[in-house]
């Protein structure tokens, strides 16, 4: 009987990782089927208890159910347990664990970036879901300070003080997008929405770009964000949103089947799948 998957988020209809999944289920021959679930918020609930009745047997979670999603859970594993936000779901002897796999689509790719990469101090841009992924991959990598750029303080201060629990070898501070000249990075990492939708960069996330040692966007859509085109231009390092999608993917699928998943094959039909919608 074919097995079942699927991207659960409010809007994933264009979601490309429908074509990342079936690539690397088809490769490796096994009997599954990996579609996309749109739910609005009122009726995620409903919707995630139904998958579960129908026996679904992995699940990722987007925008905006990492964290929603937990208390639907029989249990999570470490990293979701101390991040406190689920992206990957898996049904194993009956019971629908959460875990986070967001961190290897950060560690994956800083890690091909350059052999040695130091990161000892980090601006986080974002408070949500990948943040808190973010800060894991950083703790993993030993950077020692985070600096969290949003565009209201207040609100990102709960934020800080849960990662500061989780990861008590870590600093973190709090900035606001319009006053960042007092900060210091060897890296750059945008787990908020901006640029995807075009929107002209904040002038004070600009001016600190140059120095920056690697400059990593989580945003896939536009393929070319307006972060990544500065950081180009001023020497950084850039990684594409792309390389996270993959590499959470690659994480997930070991999750789900236990065998290493075909990364040239998921690359492929990623690339190829950001491609077609953006030329639709």
């Amino acid at each position: 009987m074919t097995d079942r998957y699927c991207v659960v988020g409010r809007d994933v209809s264009r979601s490309p990782s429908p074509a990342m999944m079936n690539a690397a289920f088809r490769k490796l021959g096994i009997d599954a089927e990996y579609t996309p679930l749109s739910v609005p918020e009122a009726g995620f609930g409903r919707a995630f208890a139904g998958l579960m009745r129908s026996g679904t047997a992995g699940m990722n979670v987007t925008i905006p159910y990492k964290s929603a999603v937990i208390r639907l859970l029989d249990g999570m594993d470490a990293v979701a347990t101390r991040i406190q936000a689920v992206n990957t779901v898996k049904l194993e002897r009956g019971r629908y664990t959460g875990h986070n796999t967001d961190p290897d689509g950060i560690v994956g790719p800083l890690r091909e970036a350059g052999e040695g990469l130091d990161v000892r101090s980090a601006l986080l841009i974002g408070a949500g879901g990948a943040a808190r992924a973010f800060c894991e991959a950083m703790n993993r990598m030993g950077c020692v300070d985070v600096a969290v750029a949003v565009r209201d303080a207040r609100r990102a201060h709960a934020f800080v003080v849960e990662m500061e629990m989780a990861f008590p070898k870590m600093n973190l501070t709090l900035a606001e997008l319009t006053d960042l000249h007092h900060l210091g990075h060897d890296l750059i990492f945008n787990a908020s929405p901006l640029g995807s939708g075009g929107e002209p960069l904040p002038g004070e996330l600009k001016r600190i770009i140059p120095g920056s040692k690697v400059v990593f966007d989580a945003v896939y859509r536009p393929r070319e964000t307006e972060l990544l085109s500065a950081a180009r231009r001023n020497g950084s390092k850039a990684i594409h949103g792309e390389e996270m999608l993959l590499h959470q993917g690659i994480a997930a699928f070991r999750v789900w089947t236990g065998r290493d998943a075909p990364e040239s094959d998921m690359r492929e039909a990623l690339t190829r799948s950001l491609g077609e919608a953006t030329r639709g």
